[in-house]
């Protein structure tokens, strides 16, 4: 349905609005059209790549690399942070991301899995949580090797209402991936609210267990963000109340992940994206465990989880490789200023 193309473009316009008022990032226009070329680099990729494999609709995969906007955005913000003022460090993470690890991502797992014959190939990716979070997370993991990067005190107040708006227009998001309005459509919006409300409730729970030095309000949030990260893979596949705990794994999860002193000592960038690597993979594993029609409940097959165990790592090796020009230039770019 042409009308719910234009709604996936709608609401990924409002979630890259919100995460540009989270990030605040110091050339705001420089940004915006970063995120916009991204996007069109990455949509006109994909579809011309799915039109000649027959690997996706071009609707479904235009509506997905709709998504790039924000999610670029997340990258460039990275980029500023672990190399501020080498705009070119952005440009190149942003760009390479979006013209090669995203379509490929996108593209080739499903072209991999429609070959093999056996039932535990049914490998379930509704959201596109390979493409859009894993390449993207893991392309900033060696930022952890580039200069700058400090740990920085986060306060909730400015976070709280974007990530709110982020929830829900990713929620709105995710449906319209669907492409119709049909049986499945109530249970992914059903999905898009309970996960990120477990993800608030696991991210809360192990804050106030551990006596985190944050406020409530931001453990909220930031659990509310895993738990919608989390459910993107499955939102189509898990149902009630499995979302829900879902939500509550990736929020406890990436709590822990986050709350450690040891992986956060090199940088911010480095950190949120092992984060956010964590709630996905929770929630992209999560249908391999418990989907309704696929995964190790439904088949009785341990073997149902080494499908999708080899795609998050290859998908993540491909968008650790290609980052690699960025954050070179980087550290070049470190060595001129000395």
């Amino acid at each position: 349905m042409p009308e719910l193309l234009l709604i996936a473009a709608l609401s990924c316009a409002v979630m890259t609005v919100a995460v540009l008022r989270m990030l605040r990032p110091p050339r705001p226009v420089e940004s915006v059209i970063r995120c916009l070329v991204a996007a069109a680099v990455a949509g006109s990729a994909v579809v011309v790549l799915g039109g000649l494999t027959g690997a996706e609709t071009a609707s479904f995969l235009l509506a997905s690399s709709f998504a790039v906007a924000p999610v670029a955005v997340l990258l460039g913000g990275a980029a500023e942070e672990a190399a501020p003022g080498r705009r070119a460090v952005a440009w190149t993470l942003e760009l390479v991301w979006a013209a090669i690890v995203f379509p490929l991502a996108a593209i080739a797992p499903p072209l991999l899995f429609a070959m093999c014959p056996e039932s535990e190939c049914r490998v379930e990716d509704f959201g596109g949580g390979l493409a859009l979070l894993v390449s993207a997370s893991a392309s900033v993991l060696l930022a952890w090797r580039a200069p700058g990067g400090g740990v920085a005190r986060e306060g909730w107040g400015r976070f709280a209402a974007p990530a709110g708006v982020v929830w829900l227009s990713g929620v709105v998001w995710l449906a319209s991936l669907e492409g119709v309005v049909d049986a499945y459509t109530p249970r992914i919006l059903l999905a898009g609210v309970v996960a990120p409300l477990g993800g608030a409730a696991g991210w809360l729970l192990v804050d106030l267990l551990r006596r985190a030095e944050r406020h409530p309000v931001r453990s909220v949030a930031d659990g509310v963000l895993a738990g919608l990260v989390a459910i993107i893979p499955g939102a189509a596949g898990i149902s009630f109340p499995w979302s829900g705990a879902v939500g509550a794994l990736a929020g406890a999860a990436a709590a822990l992940v986050y709350g450690s002193r040891r992986l956060s000592s090199g940088g911010r960038a480095g950190h949120w994206a092992l984060v956010v690597l964590t709630s996905t993979a929770v929630g992209y594993l999560a249908p391999a465990v418990s989907g309704d029609t696929v995964g190790f409940v439904f088949s009785g097959r341990i073997t149902a989880l080494l499908p999708p165990v080899v795609a998050f790592l290859a998908v993540a090796a491909i968008g650790l490789l290609a980052s690699v020009p960025a954050w070179v230039l980087a550290r070049r770019g470190s060595r001129l200023d000395r």
